[in-house]
């Protein structure tokens, strides 16, 4: 018993603490690299997701997969990006160039840029904050479905985060209501809805939640949607709306920052 303590991972200790124990997590059916993937692959792919351009120009080659025009990729990237970004998936071994200019996307069967999207984040937090997590994970007896993208440990605090890989006209408010009925299940400490998208947040994010706490008959007063800094907004200083302008990893450890200052008043 005492050998497979120290076997747990750190948020499925936090979690079987709770009484939530995980059924799944890390499911790498639907990531677009295999998971043969080196250490050295791993780290190249990581550096180029960095780029919400590289982040967009993915979502298009889901789309089209395959195909002898480059036309359908640069719908967000210039020509010469698109094709710098193919010899770079190239040299990675995800995509056959052919001689007529063509490409085909190796890995078949990837129907959303969502997985790949939710180990991203993941890694942000085990390389950028050095923080245990997991991605994808299914746990057991949750009343609103125990599917969640991403949990880690930040200074001993749990965070959920849920990530949208579409842009906000895309997210409608069945969503908002399942992520704060996961908070509900899962009483994180804190929670950061995630959009990956240099848009603002204040014209359809904003007034999706506060819709969402009146529809849950919270009160107004005590459940505002108030701005942090830039596009970045909260609730209570424990539930955060964040996109991708100014960078994941920046906008992430702002969240941290005034989540722990806000602690240490209590």
């Amino acid at each position: 018993r005492q050998e497979q303590g120290r076997q747990v991972h750190p948020v499925e200790a936090i979690l079987g603490q709770r009484g939530l124990h995980i059924l799944s997590h890390g499911d790498q059916s639907q990531i677009l690299f295999p998971p043969h993937f080196s250490l050295t692959q791993l780290e190249r792919f990581y550096g180029l997701m960095r780029r919400y351009s590289f982040r967009l120009f993915l979502r298009d080659l889901i789309q089209f997969p395959e195909g002898e025009s480059l036309e359908p990729l640069s719908r967000y990237c210039s020509l010469p990006t698109v094709q710098s970004y193919l010899r770079s998936l190239e040299q990675l071994d995800l995509v056959e160039i052919q001689p007529n200019r063509g490409y085909r996307l190796k890995r078949r069967g990837i129907s959303s840029f969502g997985p790949t999207l939710e180990w991203y984040v993941c890694e942000i937090f085990r390389r950028e904050f050095l923080a245990p997590a997991l991605f994808n994970l299914r746990l057991k007896q949750t009343l609103s479905g125990g599917d969640y993208d991403v949990i880690g440990t930040v200074a001993g605090y749990l965070v959920y985060v849920e990530v949208k890989s579409s842009p906000p006209r895309g997210v409608e408010r069945p969503a908002v209501s399942a992520f704060l009925q996961r908070i509900g299940d899962l009483q994180p400490h804190m929670s950061i809805f995630l959009v990956d998208t240099e848009l603002r947040m204040q014209d359809k994010m904003v007034p999706l939640f506060m819709e969402s706490f009146e529809k849950e008959d919270r009160n107004p007063e005590n459940w505002r949607v108030e701005r942090l800094v830039h596009e970045i907004f909260h609730i209570r200083h424990a539930i955060y709306l964040i996109n991708s302008r100014k960078g994941m990893y920046s906008n992430l450890r702002r969240c941290f920052r005034d989540f722990l200052s806000h602690q240490k008043k209590i």
